[in-house]
């Protein structure tokens, strides 16, 4: 099994760039929010973003156990959360029960888009991932 390649989007010109070069090479990738979005950002924000992206979509919240609960309340289905304390940890665990959602502890490793020139750079980026 291999690893999905993840790449950091803040807006809808990075995200329509990801969706397409994901698709033209045929390569299974997430995109991520920044890190602590749904803290600054929000929820909101984030699922207007992603709301006709078909890849898997995780919005970062930080150590902020609250924000990412209620992002997976509002329908966001996949949140960072490194919170430390157990149970705030078990207790995302059992809202993703029933809610569909999921809960990463750690940031995956991330391609962070240049601000020129991106679709070369993201173009390596998913060629060094096989096709799915």
């Amino acid at each position: 099994m291999h690893a999905v390649p993840c790449i950091t989007v803040a807006c809808m010109h990075d995200l329509k760039l990801v969706m397409a070069m994901a698709a033209s090479l045929r390569v299974n990738c997430t995109v991520v929010s920044p890190p602590g979005a749904g803290c600054v950002m929000g929820a909101p924000w984030w699922m207007a973003l992603v709301a006709d992206c078909p890849l898997p979509a995780l919005l970062d919240c930080g150590q902020a156990a609250g924000y990412a609960a209620c992002a997976l309340r509002m329908g966001v289905s996949g949140v960072i959360a490194h919170v430390s304390s157990v149970a705030q940890h078990r207790a995302l665990v059992s809202l993703t029960q029933m809610t569909g959602g999921h809960v990463m502890e750690q940031r995956p490793a991330s391609l962070d888009l240049p601000p020129r020139d991106a679709a070369p750079v993201l173009e390596r980026y998913l060629r060094t991932f096989p096709a799915g």
